[in-house]
């Protein structure tokens, strides 16, 4: 029974079985989502105030000030009006509710919402198949490495199934479910783009049209810029001079430009001001971290200052460890390279798949771990990194993954 239990498991640790076992997980993911919509009540938080701002744009307002809703001023970039201006006559289903007491058109009705819910299941299924991709791509390369440096069998199948756990982990989080599918956050929306961006760059060598997703991602909502400095420093090492890495930057500027000229031509300070709010202070009572301080001392500028201060410090930190790596591996005339204002050599480096991910995702991390405010819906933030970050840095034993897939499942 045991030798046939061993052959299974290695047997099924081979590259054929990639398919079938992400096929079996969206599968599950399908059904989950479905039943969580059908037996959990919705719960407004957000839509309310998505669908009053949304409808002030409509009717013409072009000044940011005075586009507001229930939970204040907006504070998102132009990108999320349009998003949402969408799913606003999807909800509606194409007939506006001239009798809606709150002026919305009807798209806060039971009916609307219901609609709404089927939207993003689909969204998030998206966001599963884009993310599984990432790890089964990161997958692939540690397979390789593997056979380069020729472990035994028995590693390389221990490496897949701790990697799949950590697949499996990332469908298995209640609060993203509800954060998707109970409260339609425009954090689900943000961080598709941000995702499928991650997949132009580490999956397609897309970078051009992946800096183009990843600012249609921040004209969504703003904390994807937590993920900027990663992108930047890619960009240095895979343009090898600044004037490459600046043509990129211009993409992310471009759609920037474009998507918010209708109020950068009317209101151009105001909705600077408010799209990219970065001093905005956030109620005490909703974060879910730093809790332990005082008031008083949770809104002061100089805790923010601190915060930041180590924001830049770990970053600067990490930053001189991959200086130090990068000469010990390059050389330093080699690591100075991409300090050219143009590029010495034509060839463009490939950067692995797991260098990427994990870059950007540790560059979004270290934001969070300093941020001053945390809200429930800010899980989706940084979620899916968890599992390949932990994995990516130290290989758990299975009794850690067993831990962690309850922690992951519970929260």
């Amino acid at each position: 029974m045991i030798s046939i239990v061993k052959k299974m498991y290695h047997k099924l640790a081979q590259p054929a079985y990639d398919v079938p076992y992400l096929a079996l997980l969206l599968v599950a993911e399908t059904i989950l989502t479905t039943i969580v919509v059908l037996r959990v009540p919705y719960t407004e938080i957000d839509w309310v105030a998505y669908m009053q701002e949304v409808t002030t744009y409509q009717q013409g307002e072009r000044d940011y000030v005075n586009i507001r809703g229930d939970t204040g001023p907006l504070v998102y970039p132009a990108g999320f009006l349009y998003l949402y201006s969408w799913f606003k006559s999807f909800a509606i289903g194409g007939g506006r509710d001239v009798s809606d007491p709150l002026g919305l058109d009807g798209s806060t009705s039971v009916q609307a919402i219901q609609r709404m819910q089927w939207v993003f299941v689909v969204l998030y299924l998206i966001n599963a198949i884009i993310v599984l991709t990432l790890y089964q791509k990161v997958l692939q390369r540690m397979r390789h490495n593997q056979k380069q440096t020729q472990s035994p069998p028995a590693d390389a199948s221990l490496i897949v199934w701790y990697w799949r756990i950590a697949m499996g982990i990332t469908c298995l989080s209640k609060r993203i479910h509800s954060i998707f599918v109970l409260r339609l956050f425009n954090d689900a929306p943000a961080m598709i783009l941000l995702h499928l961006s991650m997949y132009l760059f580490a999956c397609c060598d897309a970078w051009a049209w992946g800096c183009a997703v990843f600012s249609l991602a921040v004209s969504i909502k703003m904390n994807v810029l937590l993920f900027a400095p990663g992108l930047l420093l890619l960009l240095l090492q895979k343009n090898q001079s600044i004037l490459g890495t600046m043509q990129h930057l211009s993409i992310c500027a471009g759609v920037q430009l474009v998507l918010g000229w209708p109020f950068l031509s009317t209101y151009p300070i105001s909705y600077i001001k408010k799209a990219f709010e970065f001093d905005r202070v956030f109620f005490f009572k909703w974060t879910v971290n730093w809790k332990f301080l005082p008031e008083d001392l949770f809104i002061s500028k100089s805790w923010a200052l601190l915060l930041l201060l180590c924001h830049l410090g770990s970053l600067a930190f990490l930053a001189t460890k991959w200086w130090k790596a990068s000469i010990s591996q390059r050389g330093r005339s080699k690591t100075r390279e991409w300090m050219r204002w143009t590029k010495a050599d034509k060839n463009n480096p490939q950067l692995s798949p797991e260098y990427i991910v994990y870059t950007m995702f540790v560059s979004n991390y270290i934001g969070v771990a300093f941020a001053r405010t945390l809200h429930y819906q800010f899980y989706s933030w940084y979620f899916h990194a968890l599992p390949i970050l932990h994995w990516m840095v130290t290989s758990p034993t299975c009794a850690e993954s067993m831990l962690l897939t309850f922690l992951y499942m519970i929260t």
